[in-house]
């Protein structure tokens, strides 16, 4: 179990204290799923920028440019205990066969890595996080988007969601069984995400979006504040424009995890690993 946020501030209809209000809220509540290690990822003067640490996501104190379009932010509870090391913590970096640079972070775990690797032809790495797995994958595609996101996803084992950030300031969520919520706040052009409908609810209350969410028919597409739905299997890209576009592509439900994605207990980490080698040994 880790923990993802982030926002796409097409509108920049925000200021410097209200994103950073909503920065230092989202990081508070997305702790909760994982404290070990924290990176964040964006895009600043056309180039991908990825800061890392092995803290949780407050006592990292990332600073970064409050104007930047896109956000994207990861906090890992690591199985291995191997994030002393930065090259195991997300986002982690990769390039697509056309020179496309994107960072990528998962919340889940993954399995049959070796088989995995091994059917497809790829490198073995010493960076020892499941989760590098799809970056690897996503490295081979000629291209980045939602249909190549579809092949990635249709190929992995285990249980997941995760995000990519391309170098075109494109945010892509891609869901298969682990929860993501994503809010569309219209009036303020805002999209925010976090993993759980309810940390997200606890993060907004300390943000000046709190009145418009609470007061909002989040069912209603056309309110000013909606849910912008991210079933399993759905792939949504958000541009820095705010333009909407998605894809769907098929769980694979019988490789799944059997577990509760939306609790946040950091004390499952050892039930967790059991599965995990139980599942990678069968």
């Amino acid at each position: 179990m880790c923990g993802m946020f982030g926002y796409v501030n097409y509108g920049n209809g925000l200021n410097v204290r209200q994103i950073a209000a909503i920065y230092t809220s989202f990081s508070k509540a997305c702790i909760t799923r994982g404290a070990h290690a924290c990176g964040i990822a964006y895009v600043a003067n056309n180039e991908l920028m990825v800061k890392k640490k092995s803290v949780d996501l407050v006592r990292a104190e990332f600073s970064y440019p409050w104007d930047v379009k896109i956000l994207t932010a990861h906090c890992r509870l690591s199985l291995q205990k191997d994030y002393w090391e930065n090259k195991n913590n997300h986002p982690f970096r990769g390039q697509t066969l056309d020179g496309s640079a994107y960072t990528l972070g998962h919340n889940g775990i993954l399995r049959d890595l070796r088989t995995i690797r091994q059917a497809l032809q790829l490198s073995e790495t010493d960076i020892r996080t499941d989760s590098y797995l799809i970056a690897q994958i996503l490295a081979t595609k000629p291209r980045l988007d939602c249909q190549t996101l579809k092949e990635v996803c249709e190929t992995l084992h285990g249980s997941f969601s995760f995000t990519v950030l391309d170098e075109r300031n494109n945010l892509y969520l891609c869901r298969g069984d682990v929860p993501v919520y994503l809010v569309h706040f219209q009036k303020l052009k805002l999209y925010v995400y976090l993993s759980t409908r309810d940390l997200f609810e606890q993060a907004v209350k300390s943000t000046d979006l709190w009145h418009a969410y609470r007061t909002s028919n989040l069912e209603a597409a056309t309110a000013a504040v909606n849910i912008v739905p991210l079933r399993k299997g759905g792939i949504v890209c958000i541009s820095s424009a705010g333009e909407l576009s998605s894809a769907s592509f098929t769980f694979q439900e019988d490789l799944a995890i059997s577990h509760n994605w939306y609790m946040h207990e950091i004390t499952e980490t050892e039930e967790l690993k059991k599965q995990l080698e139980q599942l990678n040994n069968s």
